[in-house]
């Protein structure tokens, strides 16, 4: 029988990933029967581990449980609960050759096999009695009985104190008579982008005897630093049984160690240190797949490279050996034009090489946005569109935390619960569009809804409360200057702490995210309508053909895919028109803007006829007024994180005589009259 063809690119990504961490655990695996280290066993722990966090992406609950259990086997055997021996080692192979199988059907026909539920069941109960001598738990569990805890990290013996405890519970008064739960928790630096609370979740024990919180690793530089992103080691005592504080940390269990501590009677003198084992930090490899009709692309172009090169080599040895200069001139040009149409069309492909579809980021979405939907009691339709937008892979994995914040906080604060929607005389399921789209060199990732929209009374009241602006401060904003206002640091609608939002962490770091991958965020909102938020991103560096425009003695770049035409219109046919000067080119009326304005520079004096470069801005065109024309340039154009925050900047290129050149996002310049024309229009 012939493979069916994948069609969910998402899909398809598991399954190519699925067979590389196959092949490398079964390595490792069977490396294990002889004399190996740690670091061997810790990379089949990781390959199982990302395994099933790729698998937990889909509805495939019996491969889920099958990984969960041999991840749950592995751990025991790292922390030194089971010998790594030739029971453990089979029956992990078991395991892989079972996921390989299931990965393979997956493949050709997108759905797990007949028999799964089976195989599935026949792994987890061998691990569990693999496992049933650590946990003093017995082999198998009786017919219609559930055990108490479900994983074999919960059912974790007394032992000795692992060294990470060992000061927390040396610095007790007096060691408790009772049982006691250790804990270390390293959360993940990115945890507050996932909805995540570290001390949250240390409040939800009743039982807390001790609490130790320090640094995960040494800080960074001032300037450095990532205020955004959590640096915290969490490491506490607790009354409470190991089942019950596994329940708390069970949605974080990959970043938490646990131990169980016999009581203070049962503790020999002459107690050993067990040191613990975590995961090992050593990197992997990054990889990258590459279509192999790139490669190829790739590969012509080289050799197309060589041959004008070697054409160039050809004129110049004419040149010294004394031919006449001006009569290879018209050679020079030829060769210098191929080489360097050459040289554009390489670095195009060679860039393609790190594009992706934003599909493949789109897709994660659908599945968490309805579990918090459900979670908090609404009905909510996400819509994609664009997948096949392409942005630079790095861009496209940097974009996963800012858009999930900004669905959660769509689902939560924007979309209104179904009653009140119906009152509202909207559907009672809401709608969240999540859109990408190519503009020039930029990407527009947006995100809408149609929730009641943001409230600018609300906002100055939350703000007040907060102190984040003075009273005199707040009354002196305009509506668009209070929404800015969510973007400030500690902003928060919420009036309490939930398991979605409210802990102040929200679009301001979705902000600083955005502007690290050289993009920049701006938001709209209209009472009863929506809210949509929109981030302009870089598509890649890229080589672009500018047009080099001057104010005063400074030039600036304008990317040629965005200029219509140039004009030089006399000053008396530019007039003002209502909401700002204007022309009419093409019996078509244009906004005229002065780039000397937009960038607040000092305007030169006034030229008999305007110099006019027309913008091609989506649907609109906007005429932009210089004081010069000063050629073109093709150059590498790089987008600078430390620019984001200016609106109107998209990067920075090399002129040939190896001076910075300021290059403009159209885009993003202030107060065009695209972004006016779009309010004008919204509902």
């Amino acid at each position: 029988m012939s493979e069916a063809p994948v069609t969910d690119d998402l899909v398809a990504d598991f399954v190519a990933e699925a067979r590389d961490l196959i092949q490398a655990a079964a390595e490792d695996l069977l490396a294990l029967d002889g004399p190996a280290g740690p670091g061997v066993l810790n990379r089949v722990f990781r390959a199982f581990h990302t395994l099933k966090g790729s698998v937990a992406l889909f509805d495939w609950p019996d491969m889920l449980a099958a990984l969960h259990a041999a991840e749950d086997g592995l751990d025991a055997a790292r922390t030194g609960r089971i010998a790594t021996g030739p029971d453990l080692v089979d029956l992990s192979l078991a395991a892989l050759d079972a996921t390989a199988r299931w990965t393979e059907a997956i493949a050709a026909t997108g759905a797990l096999p007949a028999g799964t539920a089976a195989e599935s069941a026949r792994l987890v109960e061998s691990f569990r009695a693999l496992l049933a001598p650590a946990t003093g738990e017995p082999d198998g569990v009786p017919s219609g009985q559930t055990p108490s805890c479900q994983t074999p990290s919960c059912q974790i013996p007394s032992s000795p104190v692992p060294d990470w405890a060992a000061g927390l519970l040396a610095a007790l008064r007096e060691r408790p008579d009772g049982p006691v739960t250790a804990l270390r928790y390293v959360p993940r630096a990115d945890c507050f982008f996932a909805g995540d609370d570290p001390l949250g979740l240390v409040r939800r024990l009743p039982g807390l005897i001790a609490l130790d919180l320090a640094p995960a690793g040494p800080w960074p530089p001032v300037e450095t630093l990532d205020v955004f992103a959590c640096n915290l080691a969490v490491t506490l005592l607790t009354a409470d049984p190991p089942a019950e504080v596994e329940a708390v940390f069970r949605l974080v269990r990959d970043q938490v160690v646990l131990a169980a501590l016999p009581p203070a009677s049962q503790v020999p003198r002459d107690e050993p240190v067990l040191e613990a084992d975590p995961v090992s930090a050593e990197p992997a490899a990054r990889t990258l797949r590459v279509d192999a009709g790139r490669l190829d692309a790739l590969v012509a172009l080289a050799d197309d490279l060589a041959t004008a090169r070697a054409a160039l080599g050809a004129v110049v040895a004419e040149a010294g050996s004394g031919a006449d200069l001006a009569g290879l001139l018209p050679s020079l040009r030829a060769s210098d034009e191929r080489i360097g149409r050459l040289a554009a069309e390489l670095h195009r492909e060679a860039v393609a090489l790190r594009l992706q579809p934003l599909g493949r980021v789109f897709r994660r979405f659908p599945r968490a946005v309805r579990d918090i939907a459900r979670g908090l009691g609404k009905e909510v339709t996400l819509s994609l569109e664009g997948e096949a937008t392409e942005v630079d892979r790095d861009v496209a994995e940097g974009l996963f935390e800012p858009l999930l914040h900004l669905l959660r906080n769509a689902v939560d604060h924007g979309i209104e619960p179904p009653a009140a929607r119906v009152r509202a005389g909207k559907p009672a399921s809401g709608r969240i569009r999540l859109r990408a789209e190519s503009r020039a060199e930029r990407v527009i990732v947006s995100v809408s809804d149609d929730g009641g929209g943001l409230d600018p009374a609300l906002i100055r009241a939350r703000a007040a409360e907060r102190g984040l602006r003075t009273p005199d401060a707040l009354a002196g904003l305009d509506e668009a200057g209070v929404i800015d206002l969510i973007f400030a640091p500690g902003f928060s609608t919420a009036a309490a702490v939930g398991a979605v939002s409210g802990r102040g962490v929200g679009m301001d770091a979705v902000r600083a995210a955005v502007s690290r991958l050289g993009g920049s965020c701006t938001v709209e909102s209209r009472a009863g309508a929506g809210t949509t938020i929109r981030l302009a991103l870089p598509r890649a560096q890229s080589l672009a053909r500018l047009l080099l425009v001057g104010i005063g003695p400074e030039l600036y770049g304008l990317p040629m895919e965005a200029v219509d035409e140039l004009a030089r219109v006399p000053r008396e046919r530019i007039g003002d028109h209502g909401l700002g000067a204007a022309t009419v080119l093409r019996d078509r009326t244009v906004p005229v803007l002065h780039l000397a304005d937009l960038l607040g520079l000092p305007r030169e004096a006034a030229f008999p006829e305007a110099r006019l470069a027309v913008l091609r801005l989506g649907e609109e065109r906007v005429a932009l007024e210089v004081d010069r024309f000063a050629g073109r340039l093709d150059g590498l154009v790089r987008p600078l994180p430390g620019l984001a925050a200016l609106p109107g900047l998209a990067g920075t290129t090399l002129t040939g005589d190896g001076r910075v050149l300021l290059v403009l996002d159209p885009e993003t310049l202030p107060d065009t009259p695209i972004d006016r024309g779009r309010e004008e229009r919204a509902p």
